[in-house]
């Protein structure tokens, strides 16, 4: 009588006593691929000779250089990857005590996978003043919005300050409670308490996001 295997994956294991079956066989064979690395030229070549994926399938995308596993419902990139950019112009400070955000072309916006962990460290770098009066803050932060179901923003928590000089520093976050194969987007914002573009200034603003195990 057929059996499975011993490792608990439900692999159909035909025995001595079992008739010939070449169905039976196939069945076996599928069963070890689906468990196994399988190896596509490209995504879209895994879309079509995968169409429904189970969780935990993993795969190998010949093209795009890269492991992947299906789970909740996406397929997501293993090891998980950093995603960096780069500020590219300061921010107009046309607005004092409130919160902005930086224009996309001004500082792109790191877009990135959430790992099977629902966690990752995200990393604001930048040099920040305001020298309108000694008291005169600026603030450099971040806010994460997406397929997150809600949008994270808190400024003391994300962001870097400096009041009445200049300060250079970082700062790292984790963010958690993340769904497994969402898309989020990290939008980085500015504050100043008063001023103009004369007075404040952020410099070389970086955003670095580092899924999490």
């Amino acid at each position: 009588m057929a059996t499975t295997d011993s490792f608990a994956q439900s692999i159909p294991a035909p025995t001595l006593s079992d008739e010939p079956n070449i169905e039976a066989l196939i069945a076996t064979i599928n069963a070890l691929t689906g468990r196994s690395v399988m190896r596509f030229a490209s995504a879209a070549a895994r879309n079509t000779g995968l169409a429904t994926p189970v969780e935990g399938m993993t795969v190998w995308l010949t093209a795009e250089r890269r492991l992947e596993i299906y789970t909740n419902g996406a397929w997501t990139v293993w090891p998980p990857q950093a995603v960096q950019t780069f500020q590219v112009s300061d921010a107009p400070y046309n607005q004092v005590q409130t919160t902005v955000d930086y224009s996309n072309s001004a500082w792109p916006r790191p877009v990135f996978t959430a790992p099977p962990s629902g966690r990752a460290f995200v990393t604001i770098s930048a040099s920040v003043s305001n020298t309108n009066t000694d008291t005169s803050t600026i603030w450099a932060a971040w806010r994460a919005t997406g397929n997150l179901g809600f949008t994270f923003s808190n400024l003391t928590r994300t962001g870097l300050s400096a009041q009445g000089k200049r300060v250079v520093a970082s700062k790292r976050t984790m963010l958690t409670g993340l769904t497994p194969g969402e898309t989020i987007t990290i939008i980085p914002q500015w504050n100043i308490s008063s001023g103009t573009s004369s007075t404040a200034e952020t410099l070389s603003g970086e955003l670095l996001v580092e899924p999490a195990p």
